[in-house]
């Protein structure tokens, strides 16, 4: 598979890291789903990574605590200017999310104080109007009522290109029960409802078979999901994102020559762009071309900002060559982008770096210090750091050390 391989998605570990990113720009919402997005991978894929699941459990904890407070001081401005309803809303959504027993109770007065202020500035002399008003129906829903949907939508939005977010703020709410289902991994809910939202919606929706292929793909339905995406080109040959799904199902099939064709046929203001020669570069790659892969890459690379998925594509194209020194120069470059940016290096990378390094001979203190801090920051693959840090203590002349990592790999 690709390296960004649409079937088998991000690794939990990278998802992780776009949590982290989204946790950092104080999107707590948007990092509550993606660490919740890891958890549901790991959960179906890699039942064996614990220590992982364990630790997104905090981060989905921190999250929701750090949303409830930002939501509780929020409502505490909403109420200042007297915009009551929102205020009661987001009041509510943080009383749900936090298990803070101080935040709860001050949400509470918060509340009574909304309440308070919506008694006061109610001008009625019925006692029956004030009870309604205060009872919670509309404009001021209670807790059981309120429907969050909207705000969970907009939060699964944020990280979509404007143009398609923006469209989909337009569609029906079918539309969006689908797509909160599918990104909580509720397949049949998805294709229920995104079958249902094309069959009965009164306006264009251009995009929902997109994201019905999605549903469809996840519950490994491939021909359905590919004759969906063919049918979809036709009628929307401008749409890059059909081009990248279908390539990725013909990648699996190991059908080539249909990628191929595809990325042939598609329109010239299509095939020029970025993505698309990317496509053309990756399908080289699963072809086992790879010097055309390479040059397609370098093309890429060339004429484009710096971008990790470019540099990402050259390395393992590098490396599936057998050229292991440019392979781990380049790993190098991404991690050396990570630390100036202030991001986490991506577990991957970092693997493949130290994988990299021994396979060139490296036999340093350097290189064990490196794989030590691997087999910390990443527990789940104890086994292969152990074995690779016995390697390398033994190497250096410390064989009592190197006995010590081998019991390791043997429990």
């Amino acid at each position: 598979m690709g390296l960004f391989s649409f079937l088998t998605g991000k690794a939990p570990e990278e998802i992780e890291l776009i949590g982290d990113n989204f946790f950092k720009a104080k999107e707590f919402g948007a990092a509550k789903i993606e660490y919740e997005k890891a958890v549901n991978k790991i959960k179906s894929k890699f039942p064996e990574k614990e220590n992982l699941l364990t630790r997104l459990s905090e981060k989905i904890k921190s999250s929701k605590e750090a949303l409830a407070l930002a939501h509780q001081q929020n409502g505490e401005h909403l109420i200042q200017s007297q915009s009551y309803a929102e205020a009661e809303d987001l009041l509510h959504l943080a009383y749900e999310l936090t298990e803070n027993a101080n935040l709860k109770e001050k949400i509470k007065t918060t509340l009574k104080k909304l309440h308070q202020n919506i008694a006061s500035d109610f001008v009625s002399d019925d006692p029956v109007d004030l009870k309604v008003h205060m009872s919670g129906s509309e404009p001021f829903p209670t807790t059981e009522e309120i429907d969050d949907d909207e705000e969970y939508f907009s939060i699964l939005c944020n990280p979509l290109p404007e143009d398609v977010r923006k469209a989909y703020q337009d569609y029906d709410q079918v539309f969006k029960q689908g797509f909160i289902a599918l990104n909580n991994g509720d397949f049949e809910t998805a294709v229920e409802k995104f079958t249902d939202s094309i069959n009965r919606s009164d306006h264009e929706q251009r995009l929902i078979p997109l994201e019905l292929a999605t549903a469809w793909i996840h519950m490994e339905q491939y021909d359905r999901a590919q004759n969906l995406l063919e049918e979809f080109i036709e009628a929307n040959d401008q749409e890059i994102r059909a081009y990248q799904m279908l390539c990725d199902i013909y990648w699996v099939a190991e059908n080539y020559d249909d990628a191929m064709e595809l990325i042939e046929q598609c329109p010239a203001s299509v095939k020029e762009t970025f993505p698309v020669r990317m496509l053309l570069g990756e399908t080289y790659y699963q072809m086992g071309e790879y010097r055309d892969a390479e040059k397609l890459f370098l093309e890429c690379e060339n004429s484009s900002v710096q971008n990790e998925i470019v540099t990402r594509s050259l390395a393992k194209t590098y490396e599936a060559m057998g050229n292991l020194e440019k392979a781990r120069d380049i790993y190098v470059q991404i991690l050396d982008g990570c630390t100036k940016c202030g991001v986490r290096s991506d577990p991957f990378i970092l693997r493949r770096y130290a994988e990299l390094c021994f396979a060139c001979g490296e036999r340093t203190t350097r290189l064990l210090e490196l794989y030590l801090s691997i087999l910390q920051d990443d527990p789940d693959n104890k086994s292969e750091s152990c074995q690779r840090i016995y390697e390398l203590y033994n190497a250096l002349g410390n064989p009592s050390e190197a006995n010590r990592y081998l019991s390791f790999i043997k429990q």
